[in-house]
């Protein structure tokens, strides 16, 4: 798959970057800490190493902010507040009998929500993540691709000119390079064949579609993970019909169950088609008589789907190559695809350590930026924190939300045993203000504990 499509702004963010950062000489430049990825690790690594008075560079290949202000958080949740916004007024329309059918209001929907997208990812970079904001507090940006040339030595070749320059790590050097999304090639056949959409190029290419193809739009998503039930309720919520393709047996596969199996109930009854248990095989773009292309998939029980796009969302890989790790003896994990660290997050490599994404463990923003506090003490400070956490808070940001802290009830009772657990819950459609609101027919709040301590295991 070629790279994710950019739009005009951010190619002038990026040219504007390249002018802003710090230029290499043909010498070394000598640094306390050396940090490799510009996202939420790498970010939040640098700032937090500032707080020592450490001369912190920080090399970024394509845009400071990461998946989070591009492609990530940002959109996301941006899109899903704008959809949920537009969604309550349809209803409410509807309620009161009045008829909101306008093409031309809807192409204006759809123009406001990708230009408050654009907006909002403006406004948190120039605030957080811009290189004027790093000089400000005294750190280094450099655009280019690093190539780790031992424990101490980081090469990069300059993505404006071209030209190498060396930098040193007196400290140690720190690695976030986040995830990119899986290639499927050699699970689904023909996906390279087709022009789909993953969670870095649908905001470019949903909203930039002609007027014509933004109508009636029929979306396949494949996978029901977070990424996947977050963009099918925004976009079936913006006027497309969707239909999700989920292998796993549920909705997200890792959350408690009851909260997977009342987010599928909730989004049927808004209008998604959903199908769990289900592989997709293969993938095919077929032409009608009239010369509309459309998207042909076949799924593992012989069942043929058709959509006018394809969205896959199956899941991200660390980003891990090129980079020269193995030459040095930086351990992969085989199973995850990470780079192997221990719980004080460092690698294989004494000095190296890594953050975030790009080792593989859970992938959250919030987590990401944990791990690159954590990882930037433990480079600078003799003393160690453990960077690996056991049990992880994290929100699929639905509608419902479907929010989790600690252990799943079967997890709890597995560890526990089945007599030592018990459960508290209950449905929110019960709750006094849900009732007065008439806003929460779905969801509830569950509470798993130990039933001779009373200690909450999760919820």
């Amino acid at each position: 798959m070629s790279g994710p499509e950019r739009s005009c702004s951010l190619k002038n963010h990026r040219e504007k970057t390249h002018r802003q950062q710090l230029s290499c000489s043909t010498t070394v430049k000598d640094y306390d800490i050396i940090i490799v990825g510009g996202g939420s690790a790498g970010l939040t690594a640098a700032k937090f190493a500032k707080t020592f008075q450490k001369s912190v560079a920080i090399i970024e290949s394509s845009k400071l902010g990461g998946d989070c202000t591009w492609t990530g958080c940002v959109p996301s949740k941006t899109l899903l507040a704008e959809a949920k916004h537009i969604w309550n007024w349809k209803k409410m329309n509807e309620k009161y009998g009045v008829d909101i059918v306008d093409s031309s209001l809807n192409e204006k929907i759809i123009n406001d929500v990708k230009k408050q997208i654009d907006e909002n990812r403006e406004q948190i970079y120039k605030a957080d993540d811009s290189p004027e904001v790093l000089k400000s507090l005294g750190i280094d940006t450099i655009s280019g691709k690093a190539f780790l040339l031992d424990k101490r030595k980081v090469e990069v070749s300059l993505n404006d000119s071209g030209e190498k320059c060396e930098l040193n790590a007196k400290f140690g050097i720190l690695l976030a390079t986040g995830a990119t999304p899986k290639n499927l090639a050699k699970k689904i056949h023909g996906i390279d064949s087709v022009p789909y959409w993953t969670y870095e190029n649908v905001w470019d290419r949903f909203f930039d579609a002609s007027k014509e193809k933004r109508e009636n739009r029929r979306v396949i998503v494949v996978g029901g993970g977070p990424i996947g039930v977050e963009l099918s309720q925004a976009l079936f919520r913006l006027g497309s019909s969707v239909t999700i393709v989920a292998r796993s047996p549920r909705l997200l596969p890792m959350a408690e169950e009851e909260a997977s199996l009342e987010l599928q109930l909730a989004l049927e009854e808004e209008g998604l088609n959903i199908l769990c248990g289900n592989s997709v095989v293969s993938v095919c773009q077929i032409e009608s008589t009239g010369g509309k292309k459309s998207i042909s998939v076949t799924l593992d029980s012989n069942e043929v789907i058709q959509g006018d796009h394809i969205l896959v969302a199956t899941g991200r890989a660390p980003n891990t190559r090129n980079m020269g790790l193995e030459a040095i003896g930086v351990q992969i994990d085989s199973k995850s695809g990470g780079i192997r660290v221990n719980r004080h997050l460092e690698t294989s490599i004494k000095g190296i350590f890594a953050a975030g994404d790009c080792t593989g463990d859970r992938q959250f923003t919030h987590y990401a930026g944990f791990q690159g506090a954590i990882a930037a003490r433990n480079i600078l400070l003799p003393l160690k924190d453990p960077g690996v956490l056991d049990e992880v808070p994290s929100t699929v940001f639905t509608d419902p939300e479907v929010a989790s802290l600690g252990l799943t009830e079967d997890a709890a009772r597995r560890r526990y045993g089945n007599n030592n657990v018990s459960v508290a819950s209950r449905k929110l459609f019960s709750v006094d203000r849900s009732v007065c609101e008439q806003t929460q027919k779905f969801g509830f709040i569950k509470i798993v504990y130990h039933l001779k301590t009373n200690q909450i295991l999760g919820a």
